[in-house]
């Protein structure tokens, strides 16, 4: 590669750069020995003051050429594993035609699986950046000594968590939280990992702690809102809720939750209003099939049978919704689209949909509840988690999925 020269100011002799005389007339390098306004004058000589400033030019001069070569190798390099990577590209493209010309099945099974493993190592990433975060919150929010078992014991927890220990991973990280128990990313972390292990009574213990420390919390919030929804406290979720429905990123999760407490009351206009607004944002079979049970609810069947239709184009496999299409039909008495929707409510098989009980009935015309909120009327029963099994997934999918947001904010 070509290297930038310095070339003296008095005889015009190229210098290597780094040289801090002339190598043949042992001039001081620099850009020039006098201001251009005094270059003529013999009697007057520069000051100090001017000999250091462009000493101080010079320097950078020197600092830029260097960064320039710099620069360039990086280009050189960049060229070079940039031919490199074509080539090993051209190689892996030639391989796969031809075992596509003399096995097709198998080169599509190559291709998946390399990007498998591409989208398996890009989630392993983020999966560490993402653990790196939590700890460094966790750990600038300890404001108490030993940090060395603090840490120790925060990082262990987490560990046997991911190994699927979850009776000692709890443990260790509640004997954490002995330690800092004021640290709310920790708090935090604990409470969410309690949620999804479906241990909501400890869940909520910690998010209390949580509240009572910053009330404006909103994945605490959003935690409180949802487990007091699923354990029938309608007055406490609405409480937490409220707060959550003005905001973008938690506006869907809220609606939806508030949707299910207003079916809960038989308030069946509020729901489909509340359901409506999570709809504007996220359109999903799920909220389609809700608003459509709803409607069912108020006897309005040309907007059920809308917004079910709507459901099953979106997912032509959601068993449930065939179901109340063909429950719709039979209080219709069209005998025929009753036939064939329950004929497709069937064929989808879908493991844990409620209408797998009802497989044997034939007249729906005593079928005054929809699917989604028959298990209402038990007490025992959740509101938000002994749902279909599908909305039981969707619901935390939702709400994993707002967390997840409000942690990249």
């Amino acid at each position: 590669m070509e290297k930038i020269s310095h070339f003296c100011q008095n005889c015009r002799a190229a210098n290597e750069p780094g040289e801090m005389q002339c190598r043949v007339c042992g001039t001081r390098l620099m850009i020039i020995t006098v201001p251009q306004s005094l270059r003529h004058e013999e009697e007057i000589t520069p000051s100090y003051y001017e000999d250091h400033l462009l000493e101080r030019v010079t320097l950078l001069e020197l600092r830029l050429s260097q960064v320039t070569e710099q620069l360039a190798m990086a280009y050189e390099f960049i060229a070079k594993q940039s031919e490199s990577f074509e080539k090993d590209h051209l190689i892996i493209q030639s391989f796969l035609d031809s075992i596509n010309k003399i096995n097709p099945e198998f080169a599509n099974d190559l291709v998946e699986s390399f990007g498998d493993s591409i989208e398996a190592k890009t989630k392993k990433r983020h999966q560490q950046s993402r653990k790196r975060k939590i700890l460094e919150e966790i750990y600038l929010n300890h404001d108490k000594p030993n940090l060395e078992l603090f840490s120790h014991l925060v990082e262990e927890g987490i560990s046997l968590l991911e190994n699927n220990e979850e009776k000692q991973g709890f443990r260790t990280l509640e004997r954490a939280i002995l330690l800092s128990p004021k640290n709310i990313p920790l708090l935090l972390f604990v409470s969410q990992k309690l949620f999804e292990a479906d241990k909501f009574d400890s869940a909520k213990i910690y998010l209390e702690n949580i509240f009572d420390l910053v009330p404006q919390e909103k994945k605490a919030l959003l935690l409180l809102g949802v487990i007091c929804a699923n354990q029938r406290e309608t007055e406490n979720a609405r409480k937490f809720l409220s707060v959550l429905a003005n905001y973008t990123n938690t506006m869907v999760c809220a609606n939806y939750v508030w949707g299910i407490l207003a079916a809960f009351e038989h308030n069946w206009k509020e729901a489909i209003v509340a359901f409506k607004e999570c709809l504007e944002i996220y359109s999903t079979p799920e909220i389609n099939y809700l608003i459509g049970c709803c409607y069912f609810q108020l006897n309005d069947y040309d907007n059920a049978l809308n917004f079910l239709q709507n459901s099953i184009e979106l997912d032509d496999y959601f068993a449930d919704a065939w179901f109340m299409i063909s429950v719709v039909h039979s209080n219709l008495n069209n005998q025929e689209k009753f036939n064939y929707a329950r004929n497709k409510a069937f064929e989808a098989k879908e493991a844990g949909s409620k209408c797998l009980k009802f497989y044997k009935q034939k007249d729906f015309a005593d079928f005054t509840f929809a699917l989604p909120f028959l298990h209402f009327g038990e007490s025992d029963k959740k509101l938000l988690t002994n749902a279909s099994v599908r909305l039981n997934k969707f619901i935390r999918k939702m709400v994993l999925e707002t967390i997840s947001n409000l942690n990249s904010n």
